[in-house]
């Protein structure tokens, strides 16, 4: 993982996920004023100014002394040699800027902008994540000096103009209901800011108060007049009027239609009647579960993708996968894939619950493989189905459908190697491809990897590979 540094929030830096002391608050200033110009030369004379002003008499005897010093402990502590150089009269600080967490946050931003127009739901995404970056009611919190305070007041701003943006979006995908009490809370917080109340006004509309849109209009106009004689801006004038008439569309919830499955294998063999019963499970009335097992290198994994992408019709609204690990990070996921945004801290029973929520009324197919704990993950919803691949039998329900995965059948292992080394090798050596095929326990993933490195080996034979199987 390397250095990760933090300044959304408390100044703080991580190395493999372990918290470095950084000293005093004013070595943290250092620090934070070469984060903010990651690998460019911040002249000396900026950091001083930066630490303890403009007014000199307001230095310490020796403020270029006191930034070596600084400078010297940060190396340090930071102990990379090489990272932190004084050059030309200046410090650079050469670290990646995906390692601090305020470039990432505002590439995420830059994201979700270039998305508002032709993918609303992805920038909604990409924004409620970018957002997610802060860990703390301001940037640089606790770092003195006035490049801190200067910096701290340009990124909440940024970051104010981002939460205006996200329920723009909001707004625009037909949620207003779960915009509305943020929107309530931001409304009295900041009660001359008017793209906040136009904001306001638009979601209690379109959650059916219309009477208290128009008292918070008259309330703000009002306000205006009275704090700052102005009137409210012509946007807000004609949501107003707008909203008197009754004339303010309200846009269908725009709900996005997740598709996760990894890429089907073309070359599936000798699986065509657990297919079919595996669709006609899946097709089939309620929730369907279907359970996969089998012995290692049986191809449960690759069955149950291959099953997904057959029934994919089935489930218009979408289609979940996760692979190996937890419950409680992947339905975490899910609820993101589904458009729904967990608060952070979110226990597992209330992920599910919200997971559930967010099936209802869906046709959704959910596809785990290998998950420790699949049972948070099941829809019970129905219309919507799951795929199992790798559970232990007690993992699932008592109604669900399991499917015995065994190895294949000669033919069909000669079929598999045919394919993938090509069928002229394969015809030559007849013997030699029935030893492969038993080495491999007629299991189709030992039986895949066998033909790979054949096909990557023009000059090998058969029966070098049953030589090389031999020794292995």
């Amino acid at each position: 993982m390397g250095l990760d540094f933090q300044l959304l929030g408390p100044l703080r830096v991580r190395r493999d996920g372990r918290e470095i002391d950084l000293g005093r608050p004013q070595q943290r200033a250092v620090l934070a004023a070469l984060l903010l110009t990651p690998g460019q030369l911040v002249p000396t004379d900026r950091l001083v100014e930066g630490l303890w002003g403009e007014d000199d008499a307001r230095w310490p005897k020796d403020p270029v002394g006191q930034i070596g010093t600084h400078a010297h402990r940060l190396r340090r502590a930071l102990a990379e040699p090489g990272l932190l150089v004084a050059a030309a009269g200046g410090y650079r600080l050469g670290v990646r800027r995906g390692a601090v967490d305020l470039f990432r946050y505002e590439d995420g931003v830059a994201e979700a902008t270039a998305l508002r127009q032709r993918d609303p739901v992805r920038a909604y995404a990409r924004l409620t994540e970018a957002l997610g970056t802060w860990e703390g009611r301001c940037a640089l919190d606790g770092v003195p000096g006035v490049l801190a305070e200067r910096a701290r007041g340009r990124l909440a701003a940024g970051r104010f103009a981002a939460v205006k943006a996200l329920h723009d979006l909001d707004l625009g995908l037909g949620r207003h209901a779960e915009a509305l009490p943020a929107l309530d809370a931001l409304a009295a917080g900041h009660p001359h800011d008017e793209e906040v109340q136009r904001l306001h006004l638009l979601a209690l509309y379109r959650c059916g108060r219309t009477a208290e849109a128009l008292a918070a209009y008259r309330a703000l106009r009002e306000r205006l007049d009275r704090t700052l004689g102005l009137e409210p801006a012509p946007a807000v004038v004609e949501l107003a009027g707008l909203i008197r008439r009754g004339e303010v569309p309200v846009p269908p919830r725009r709900l996005p239609r997740p598709c996760q499955l990894p890429p089907d294998i073309p070359d599936l063999v000798g699986r065509a009647a657990p297919v079919r019963e595996a669709e006609r499970v899946l097709r089939g009335p309620g929730a369907p579960v279907l359970g996969l097992s089998g012995p290692a290198g049986s191809g449960t994994s690759a069955l149950a993708v291959h099953v997904a992408h057959a029934v994919q019709d089935a489930f218009p609204d979408g289609q979940l996968y996760a692979s190996g690990g937890e419950s409680g990070p992947a339905s975490a996921g899910f609820l993101r894939a589904l458009g729904e945004w967990p608060a952070p801290g979110a226990g597992p029973d209330e992920l599910c619950a919200r997971y559930r929520a967010a099936l209802a009324g869906r046709r959704v197919l959910v596809v785990l493989d290998g998950v420790a704990d699949p049972a948070p993950l099941l829809p019970g919803t129905p219309g919507c189905a799951a795929v199992v691949a790798g559970a232990e039998p007690g993992a699932l329900p008592v109604d669900a459908v399991r499917l015995a995965v065994g190895p294949l059948e000669p033919h069909d292992a000669y079929e598999l190697l045919a394919r993938i080394a090509g069928a002229d090798r394969i015809r030559r050596e007849p013997d030699a491809v029935a030893e492969v095929a038993g080495l491999c326990g007629h299991l189709p993933v030992l039986l895949r990897t066998a033909a790979t490195r054949l096909a990557a080996r023009p000059q090998w034979s058969v029966a070098d590979l049953v030589e090389w199987l031999a020794r292995g």
